[in-house]
């Protein structure tokens, strides 16, 4: 048996009859499932939404790398969420919105919207209902399958999105480096990103077929998205776990002058 997602416990296939009565928390403090993570799957289809916000790198994973969001400097800590739960950044990332929900198949048929039952999400006074009285959607569920569906196929469109920059040898190893004073600064190894220089000399037929195919806003989506980083350098000064960080120190991303794009030497046209 494959190893659970990242959140997710005991995933079974929601059920009409068995989980008519069960509600879902949906308030502003519901995102204490994610503290602990410094990093979040991402799908092609949020690039361009969440650059302003998160860092987009990929991480090792096989048969190609994964882009995740880089949510935090440290491993088991995210910035983006406060000691009571919320959600504080101005993107939250589509598999955070999903859960507890999930897509799944029962031995390789139709696709059924799947439950994590050991969340903490699932049960509680006041929650949202999944089902009515009569048995049927409620608009709360209705909403969640959409966001599971939609997620499904991104996430497909993703696997052909890295197969792509694979094939192309597009990705680079990179090194981030917090600094928090002379007595505590940290390395993060592993990451990687887009080489630009790359990206701009590959022959036309290659790029124009990623414009064709509607990779390349995605590639440079997640470019720009680099210089969020230092978003995260400021939130790290900022919380108040963190008090003892002086605000001249940061965040340093070693990235041979990949900090964001610059303009291009081609023209997607």
């Amino acid at each position: 048996m494959s190893a659970n997602p990242l959140f997710y416990r005991s995933v079974i296939p929601l059920n009409r009859e068995t989980h008519r009565e069960i509600t879902i928390a949906d308030a502003e403090n519901r995102y204490g499932f994610a503290r602990e993570t410094h990093v979040i799957p991402a799908v092609v289809d949020e690039f361009s939404a969440a650059l302003m916000h998160l860092p987009i790198v990929f991480a090792p994973a096989s048969p190609h790398p994964s882009p995740v969001f880089l949510v935090g400097v440290r491993p088991t800590q995210n910035l983006f969420v406060d000691p009571l739960g919320r959600w504080t950044g101005h993107y939250v990332p589509a598999f955070v919105r999903r859960y507890p929900f999930m897509r799944g198949t029962i031995n390789g048929g139709d696709p059924i919207t799947c439950v994590d039952e050991k969340s903490e999400l699932v049960g509680g006074t006041s929650g949202v209902r999944l089902f009515d009285a009569d048995g049927g959607d409620t608009p709360f569920l209705r909403n969640r399958i959409e966001l599971v569906d939609q997620y499904y196929l991104s996430a497909r469109k993703t696997e052909q999105f890295v197969a792509r920059i694979a094939q192309l040898s597009l990705l680079r190893q990179v090194t981030i480096e917090t600094n928090v004073g002379k007595e505590a600064s940290s390395v993060i190894h592993g990451f990687m990103t887009i080489d630009e220089e790359k990206l701009n000399h590959l022959p036309d037929d290659d790029f124009i077929a990623l414009r064709d195919d509607g990779f390349l806003s995605a590639m440079y989506a997640h470019l720009f998205s680099l210089r969020a980083l230092d978003a995260l350098r400021r939130m790290l000064v900022e919380r108040p776990d963190s008090a003892e960080i002086s605000p001249e120190t940061g965040l340093a991303a070693e990235m041979q002058g990949n900090t964001g794009s610059k303009k291009s030497g081609k023209q997607a046209t």
